[in-house]
């Protein structure tokens, strides 16, 4: 599963704008499959991930108080969720699972206790086996949730 396609089904089962979330999502070209370089089937599926998402009615580009955070999520009730995406690509996941977390902690200068930060990656065990290395002290004293995402639904790991 691409980056853009976690982030669809992260929002389709767990940040629904029918259900009252205000949703902005923000996409680089690397997501989007510009370039030779990117597998054949890729640009395809993205694609399709972005309409998708504009489809659910969420707003795309930069939050305009966080800034490029991949997903920003809020809800009057729930709060504000911060969360780095990370899916299929080159990268080593392990090295993908560094940059998304260092992304995250990046994100928490603010105190708020009404912000929660996040990762998010495909619920597959090799990105399973990388979530389960944070550990559960550390994720408690940095706010920050993991989400292992996949077609159906989103749990918590």
């Amino acid at each position: 599963m691409y980056q853009l396609e976690v982030k669809f089904h992260l929002v389709n089962n767990l940040f629904s704008p029918k259900q009252g979330w205000q949703v902005v999502v923000d996409i680089d070209s690397m997501e989007r499959a510009k370039g030779p370089q990117h597998k054949p089937d890729k640009k395809e599926k993205v694609l399709k991930a972005e309409r998708l998402l504009d489809g659910l009615g969420v707003t795309f580009g930069a939050h305009k108080e966080y800034g490029r955070v991949d997903i920003c999520a809020t809800h009057p009730k729930y709060g504000t969720y911060l969360i780095e995406v990370e899916g299929q690509s080159s990268k080593q996941k392990e090295q993908a699972m560094y940059s998304a977390l260092g992304q995250a902690i990046i994100l928490m200068n603010r105190s708020c206790k009404s912000i929660k930060y996040a990762i998010a990656v495909p619920d597959l065990p090799e990105w399973n086996r990388q979530i389960t290395k944070i550990p559960e002290r550390v994720k408690e004293k940095l706010n920050l949730q993991c989400f292992l995402v996949s077609s159906n639904y989103v749990r918590q790991a």
